[in-house]
């Protein structure tokens, strides 16, 4: 099982990849049309969005498709434990990503740390979401508005880390803001998942998304008023 999750990894980042076609398309336009393209900042730019791609796209993949394609029969069917399936499942596509992640950052000389739990979130986030949609368009918006809540969040509390700084706190000692913010986000996540991961079988998809109505989709809830009612006025105490 593992060479086939292998397999179907790299034909997920081939897929991924279709926007670096645009790049000598465009420098071919540019040297045409005589306008000036800093080429380096576009193979750059281009590059992390195919890893951001990928990561999110890996991550939907690991069960949306098999509920498209039919195959949960097969999964069952598998002499493996509910840990073991995640793991083979979740393992490709984590070693693609770090590869990916390493090489941008290598070439392009990039600090790892201001990508990976950014990255690693998406990605773990997509996989709590395979089991939660029918449709890929819908897990791509949840996983696109996700993503949006995940900065929103990640700049919210970041603000209210220098606030606390102020008053002679320093929780960056503690933790990043940025990992504080997947962790509250994704715990939702990865208890709706677990849950509806323990009953995996082939009952309807209705039994299935049950956990993240009653325990994901209520807390994200949360934190999303939270950071509505109260952004602003962070915002304004932190630029005092």
């Amino acid at each position: 099982m593992l060479k086939k999750e292998f397999r179907d990894t790299l034909r997920i980042l081939m897929e991924s990849s279709v926007l670096l076609l645009s790049v000598p398309l465009f420098m071919l336009m540019s040297l045409i049309m005589g306008f000036k393209v800093n080429y380096g900042q576009l193979i750059k730019v281009t590059l992390i969005i195919t890893v951001f791609a990928f990561s999110g796209y890996s991550g939907l993949g690991m069960f949306l498709w098999e509920r498209r394609d039919k195959g949960f029969e097969y999964l069952l069917t598998l002499p493996l434990s509910r840990l073991k399936l995640f793991i083979y499942k979740l393992l490709p596509r984590f070693v693609v990503l770090m590869l990916l992640l390493g090489t941008w950052c290598l070439v392009f000389n990039m600090p790892v740390k201001e990508y990976i739990v950014v990255l690693v979130f998406i990605q773990l986030a997509g996989a709590c979401l395979s089991l939660a949609f029918n449709s890929y368009f819908a897990a791509l918006m949840g996983i696109i508005l996700l993503g949006f809540f995940y900065s929103l969040s990640s700049r919210f509390i970041s603000f209210l880390f220098h606030r606390w700084q102020r008053v002679s706190i320093d929780p960056f000692a503690v933790i990043s803001p940025y990992v504080l913010s997947a962790l509250l986000l994704g715990i939702p996540l990865g208890i709706s998942f677990l849950l509806a991961f323990r009953a995996f079988d082939l009952k309807p998809y209705k039994y299935t998304i049950k956990p993240y109505l009653f325990i994901a989709l209520p807390l994200l809830l949360v934190q999303a008023v939270v950071i509505f009612l109260y952004y602003e006025k962070v915002v304004y105490l932190y630029l005092q």
